[in-house]
Order: C-alpha cells, then sequence, then structure tokens
C-alpha cells in the first residue's frame, strides 16, 4: 500500500522522537512538520510555521498531534475537518466538553482518530491484559503506580505547571497508567478520591488518585515531580489471586513475579519477556492443592519465583512502542473493520478519571 503522509504539529523533544520513531516504518511517510519555533525545523521534511498551513496541505493524510495538552481540542478538530486522520498526544484534551467535541467531531466527520497510549504496547504490559481478560492467575485485585519525576527540566514558568494548560499532573501524566489498569478490567469506575499538594501557588507538584472499580479492584496512583534525576523511578506492582508482579520503569522493562501455578496456567509465564526461573517449589507432595484466595477456590502445584526483561534499551523500547500504535492505527484507516487497540474513548475514560481525582483533590482542599 502506498505510505501514508504524515504531518507533525509540535517539534519539541518529543515532536522530534515520534517523528524518528514513525519515519522507520514503511507504512508511514513524515511528509511535513510545523511549530512556532523556527529554530526547531528538521532538515528533509516541509516546515510550516503554524499548525494551520499544515493542515491545509493537501498532501497530507495524517496529522500527529503533539502540542500542549488544551490545544489538542482546537487542531484535533481542525485536522479532521479538514478530512485529515488524526493521532493525538496523550491527555486527549484537559476538559470533558472538549474531549467530547472530539469524539464529536470524529463522528461527524467519519476521520479515524485514537490517543497516544502507547504503553499499551508493551509487551509486558501486554501479557498483564491477557491475564487479566482469560483469568491466567485469578482476578486482579490491586494495583499500586509510584511514580518519582525530576522537576530540573520543568521551570516554574513551563506550561507544564499551569494547570489551565496542562490539566495538572494526573490529567497531563498519570492518564498513561491510569489506562493501563482501565484496561485491565472490563469493570466500571465506581468511585475516585485524589489528593494534590502544593509547593507554591503556581506548583502542584504531588498527586495521587485512589480509583475503586466494581469488580473489587482497588487502584493506587502516586505521581510525584520534585526530586532530582538521580531518584527518578516508577514502580508498579500487579496483585492477582495467585500472583503478585512487580515492574520497574514508566516504560515497563524488567520485574519479578511469584505465581501459584498448575498445567494450566503455567504456560501464561512466558509471555513475559525474556521470563527465566528463579525458584520453584513444590507445595505438598506435588499434587494440585486447593488454595483460597478472595473468596475463590484455585489448584496449584507449584510456587514459583521468576524475573523478565525486555533486553533493550529504553529508547528502543519506546520506539517500538509507538511503531505498534502507528501500525494499528494505520491498520484502521486502510480497513474501517479493524478494530483499533487503543481508541479515543479509552482517552476519555482515563481523563474522566483523572479529572474526578483533580476534582475531589480541590474539594478537599
Amino acid at each position: 500500500m502506498t505510505p501514508l503522509n504524515l504531518g507533525i504539529i509540535g517539534y519539541g523533544g518529543f515532536g522530534a522522537f515520534i517523528h524518528q520513531a514513525w519515519a522507520q516504518l514503511d507504512a508511514i511517510h513524515v511528509l511535513a512538520v510545523a511549530d512556532a519555533n523556527p529554530a526547531r525545523q528538521p532538515g528533509g521534511v516541509t516546515f510550516y510555521p503554524s499548525w494551520q498551513d499544515l493542515i491545509a496541505d493537501p498532501q497530507i493524510d495524517l496529522v500527529a498531534v503533539a502540542t500542549p495538552p488544551s490545544t489538542h481540542v482546537e487542531i484535533a478538530c481542525a485536522a479532521m475537518q479538514a478530512g485529515k486522520h488524526v493521532l493525538i498526544e496523550k491527555p486527549l484534551a484537559t476538559t470533558r466538553e472538549d474531549a467530547q467535541r472530539i469524539l464529536s467531531v470524529r463522528d461527524a466527520t467519519g476521520r479515524m482518530a485514537t490517543v497516544d497510549f502507547m504503553l499499551r504496547f508493551n509487551p509486558i504490559v501486554e501479557a498483564l491484559h491477557t491475564w487479566s481478560r482469560n483469568g491466567s492467575f485469578g482476578q486482579l485485585r490491586r494495583v499500586v503506580v509510584e511514580n518519582y519525576a525530576q522537576d530540573e527540566t520543568l521551570p516554574s514558568e513551563h506550561w507544564f505547571w499551569n494547570p489551565a494548560l496542562s490539566g495538572g499532573i494526573l490529567v497531563e501524566h498519570a492518564v498513561h497508567f491510569i489506562d493501563i489498569v482501565h484496561a485491565c478490567t472490563a469493570a466500571p469506575v465506581q468511585r475516585v478520591d485524589g489528593v494534590c499538594l502544593q509547593r507554591n501557588p503556581q506548583q502542584t507538584d504531588r498527586t495521587m488518585a485512589t480509583v475503586v472499580y466494581e469488580d473489587g479492584l482497588v487502584a493506587t496512583h502516586y505521581h510525584a515531580f520534585m526530586r532530582p534525576n538521580i531518584f527518578e523511578k516508577t514502580s508498579m506492582r500487579f496483585v492477582f489471586d495467585l500472583a503478585q508482579l512487580d515492574i520497574e520503569g514508566w516504560i515497563p522493562l524488567s520485574g519479578q513475579i511469584t505465581a501459584l501455578v498448575h498445567g494450566e496456567n503455567r504456560p501464561a509465564l512466558t509471555r513475559l519477556p525474556d521470563f527465566r526461573v528463579v525458584r520453584e517449589e513444590s507445595l505438598g507432595n506435588g499434587e494440585a492443592q486447593l488454595l483460597q484466595s478472595g473468596g475463590e477456590t484455585y489448584q496449584a502445584d507449584h510456587l514459583m519465583e521468576g524475573t523478565f526483561s525486555i533486553p533493550m534499551p529504553k529508547s528502543d523500547v519506546y520506539t517500538v512502542c509507538l511503531q505498534g500504535l502507528m501500525s494499528d492505527f494505520v491498520a484502521a484507516i486502510h480497513d474501517p473493520k479493524h478494530q483499533m487497540r487503543v481508541t479515543l474513548e479509552d482517552g476519555m475514560a482515563s481523563l474522566k478519571t483523572a479529572l474526578r481525582a483533580t476534582e475531589h483533590a480541590q474539594q478537599q482542599g
């Protein structure tokens, strides 16, 4: 098939990174870039000083929106109305109303659109989602996300700190992780609580959201932008009835698992990349034992501990995830019957949860 011509709107560090990632795909030709800063002009592509000029280019088939969150709604809607398909950087928008407008314009124009939840294409996350759907290790009961990020490259005047532009940390950043958990369950969100702590009136640098789902899953998301770069760390724990998985990295790269296994679910462990058994212990005399967890009865004959990792640099894993997302989106553009793995509705769902947590925090003072 003829490659789709891609235009990238917003060419900061992330815009340059997605350019590099998607230029490697045969199905994509990066044709143009738009940015208000002429110093960011890359070589080898058409450069537009305004996004309006880019979407007016009749050769552009697909637009990637990589601008500050508050601008997503205007750019995405204008692009779709100009006949372009649209891939929007997370978050989808900063308000429910703006997000709904994007969905409405998509429906009215018949254009394809999605949001950049590329973490769904990480092989560790893919294994988690598969286990959650097929119950390999019973029901998922608990998720804990702990994210410590640096703020050394985020001066107080940066748009990141302005909730009118970014939506705040839970909207701008945490939606990635909220989406990972949302994709682990079909149950609706039952309750959302939030906490936000300010360094000063201009900078809210610590946030937490507790999300309770109707199936009993409880997820806690803690995100802080306040420490030196050396302390940057993201960890995630997923607690199933028969397994506990601990993951390292905001782009998951490695981790460890403890699981109760039997003949049927043992092969599921091999879904984890480069899975290695560290310890295996027979339960009783090696015959299947009946176990109770979460009020459910299970069988297991062995306890296994293991490690897993993606043997690639972080930037390469990031690239592969972005390429997976774009390839899936391109498939849907060519075949409207193709079921995209990430939809605008997914972007709306995570945004609503992040906003509920932020609003609850503000109500608490």
